[in-house]
């Protein structure tokens, strides 16, 4: 809480429930949550529905219930998309924009239009709502930049650069062995069906299908804190391919990968596609392999040698204690409610 001349000023920030319990979208959000929390942030319960099973009128009451504890002149973070839809998250703000001097927030965590093809006739809506707030979140500059070429009139932006796992596990040095370890829906990411490489790979997801292929091992989904303490050996693979409708490829040159801060957390050096949007972050820390094709992870494997393996992994160790204790969040909250606060 924050006491200003004499108003009191509460923050709040929204956090989606009701989706699978594997739901990157979920996990990201009640993560970030947990840490506003401890920073004195209001927790806003957005539950997953089929809104279109509603009027706008029921689903204006909806929100009212959701918004019972906010009141004028309070901060507002609003994580987006609420995967409600559109329509929802315009009439949430909206509807937030009604109480008077209410000060919000947006924390990008995706851009529908731009995740699948079919869905970019919603860009300018989006563009719109982000428009609406006083300070936006945003994955990476390179995200700020596309938003800005789409329309976007937004100068207070938080650049957020790497998300955070947080975690009370405190893991052993990883283990040096020619392994690559992927967590990710087979279907989403098809490359693991066609694994040729030498090197072994180790997937962490459901998967129905005969493994006919002896270079995949495939663990299926783990709960978070035990996938954390398999991944103890090897590399973390954060790859991605343009497939149907989505293009994951360009995409991840914007955005960020959950993944990359769980193997992180775990303690891995990582391999990633180059162009990843914290390409740099990985480069400049020195906390894991960029290449250009999944051709190359082989030759690239086999010529890093144990000492720099371990070196890499000793940056990982520092770069991770500040990913599980959750840093990353708190500098752009911080930073964030700065922004408003100085508006």
């Amino acid at each position: 809480m924050i006491v200003r001349k004499d108003k009191i000023l509460r923050t709040h920030i929204t956090n989606i429930y009701g989706q699978s319990s594997s739901s990157t979208a979920m996990i990201a959000q009640n993560m970030v949550t947990e840490v506003a929390k401890s920073l004195g942030f209001n927790e806003i319960g957005i539950y997953s529905y089929p809104i279109h099973t509603d009027t706008p009128q029921e689903i204006r009451k909806r929100i009212d219930g959701m918004l019972a504890g906010v009141s004028a002149h309070d901060v507002v973070i609003v994580q987006l998309p609420s995967w409600n839809g559109i329509e929802f998250d315009e009439l949430f703000i909206n509807k937030l924009l009604s109480y008077p001097g209410i000060k919000i927030a947006v924390f990008i965590h995706d851009v529908v239009p731009l995740m699948f093809e079919n869905n970019y006739y919603l860009m300018q809506r989006s563009i719109n709502l982000y428009n609406k707030a006083v300070t936006l979140i945003v994955p990476s500059k390179a995200m700020a930049n596309r938003l800005k070429s789409e329309g976007l009139v937004m100068d207070h932006i938080v650049i957020q650069q790497l998300w955070d796992h947080v975690t009370s596990l405190m893991p052993a040095a990883p283990k040096f062995e020619p392994l690559i370890n992927f967590a990710g829906s087979v279907t989403r990411f098809p490359f693991v069906k066609s694994w040729h490489n030498d090197t072994k790979l180790q997937v962490f997801s459901q998967y129905d299908e005969k493994n006919l292929n002896e270079r995949v091992s495939y663990q299926g989904w783990l709960p978070d804190n035990e996938i954390l303490r398999h991944l103890n050996r090897g590399f973390g693979l954060v790859w991605s391919e343009n497939t149907k409708n989505q293009f994951e490829r360009e995409y991840s040159k914007i955005n960020l990968s959950y993944k990359l801060s769980t193997y992180l957390a775990s303690g891995l050096p990582v391999i990633v596609n180059q162009g990843i949007s914290n390409q740099k972050f990985i480069e400049d820390n020195n906390i894991g392999i960029v290449v250009p094709s999944l051709s190359e992870v082989d030759q690239r494997v086999k010529n890093i040698t144990k000492a720099q393996y371990n070196d890499m992994a000793e940056n990982v160790k520092r770069v991770g204690y500040l990913i599980r204790q959750g840093y990353f969040t708190k500098k752009i909250l911080i930073d964030t409610m700065h922004q408003i606060l100085s508006y």
